[in-house]
């Protein structure tokens, strides 16, 4: 349980230095890098935290114990087995970062776990159906409202990075967490059918259409201002802005509710 912890704490640091260094880019963007380096941060402290407990001798268990930390990450698991080389790549990945750690720049793990996901998951969920995106967020919405009120530093998580450690929450909690991942999973699933298809891509508006339509959900100024500092909001202002945000598309007209589930279920 140590290891794993250590683990989980690694991919939060990365994660969140990565949200509150990345101010060249607009908070959406910096949510969406602060996902991935949450989750490929994930499998570089997996691969170093084996890597200590046995600085001599074949890796090859080091790696296995890493990537069996991998799958267990939202949507990874998928990409993994979807991706014809993705654990091939992984594994070469944590391999040469064990033997040759990178000392400057993000490490190798992290580096191609983030191209993973800007390649093949970012891209599914944009290409959702409505009623799947829509359903990734009503998942999330409800399993903020019971972290409001029974873990609310958690629900701040959620919103900032996402859930680092799915087994400290009760156990509803933890019920309504594979409940969104599981919705997460279905919206991942009809929209890489949807891209292998060669079928028009449904809409999904750019940051500056998204914006319009959050105003338009009931978002005002204040609430952008919020977004852009969302690291600094206490534990309650996070969790109701994040419920608020994922909640908007359900007071859209459904001809413009859909993108902008797509652009949420894929951005958080």
């Amino acid at each position: 349980m140590e290891q794993i912890a250590v683990v989980f704490v690694v991919a939060l640091a990365a994660g969140a230095a990565l949200y509150l260094f990345g101010r060249t880019v607009s908070s959406r963007q910096r949510l969406i890098r602060s996902l991935a380096a949450a989750v490929a941060g994930a499998v570089a402290a997996a691969g170093a935290v084996y890597g200590l407990q046995a600085l001599t001798g074949d890796d090859t268990q080091m790696v296995d114990n890493a990537m069996t930390e991998a799958r267990t990450l939202p949507l990874v698991g998928l990409v993994l087995a979807d991706v014809p080389d993705a654990e091939t790549r992984l594994r070469a990945s944590l391999r040469e970062e064990l033997r040759n750690p990178t000392t400057q720049g993000p490490p190798r793990p992290l580096v191609l776990m983030s191209e993973l996901r800007a390649k093949h998951i970012v891209p599914a969920l944009r290409a959702a159906d409505a009623a799947d995106a829509e359903g990734v967020l009503a998942a999330r919405i409800a399993l903020m409202r019971h972290l409001a009120g029974t873990n609310v530093a958690a629900c701040r998580e959620l919103a900032l990075i996402g859930i680092q450690r799915a087994d400290r929450l009760d156990a509803q909690g933890q019920k309504l967490m594979r409940d969104m991942l599981t919705a997460m999973e279905k919206a991942y699933r009809t929209g890489r059918a949807a891209l292998s298809s060669g079928a028009a891509q449904p809409p999904v508006p750019n940051d500056t259409e998204a914006r319009t339509l959050l105003v338009e959900a009931g978002l005002a100024s204040s609430d952008f201002e919020k977004l852009q500092n969302l690291a600094k909001l206490s534990n309650e202002e996070a969790c109701e802005l994040g419920i608020r945000l994922n909640g908007a598309p359900g007071k859209l007209p459904p001809d413009r509710a859909g993108g902008l589930a797509r652009y949420l279920a894929a951005a958080q």
